[in-house]
């Protein structure tokens, strides 16, 4: 199993970064979650990709809490979106000559 974090600023409506994809430090789904529910704060749903026949399939889950800017001192809505997957990404490249 892999895990992907993505972080947002909810309060403004942009992608602060993320995580790339690692191999988390257990495959026990439920500490998992207990632990990023206490790192990125409350779990507010979860995220959802298309299955194979169309339907809805959980792969993580959306936490949401309260954090600092790090240069003054409001705050905004921090989203973290956790996403679980079975194996790293496939890549593949395809050239496109161009003949002379």
């Amino acid at each position: 199993m892999f895990v992907e974090e993505c972080w947002t600023n909810a309060t403004k409506g942009y992608r602060c970064g993320d995580s790339g994809i690692y191999e988390p430090y257990t495959e026990d789904i439920s500490k998992l979650f207990r632990d990023y529910q206490q790192t990125y704060g409350r779990c507010k749903g979860k995220v959802y990709v298309d299955g194979q026949d169309g339907k809805p399939c959980a792969i993580g889950w959306v936490f949401e809490k309260r954090e600092k800017y790090t240069d003054c001192d409001e705050t905004y809505l921090q989203e973290t979106w956790v996403m679980l997957h079975e194996d790293k990404p496939t890549k593949t490249i395809e050239y496109h000559y161009h003949y002379l």
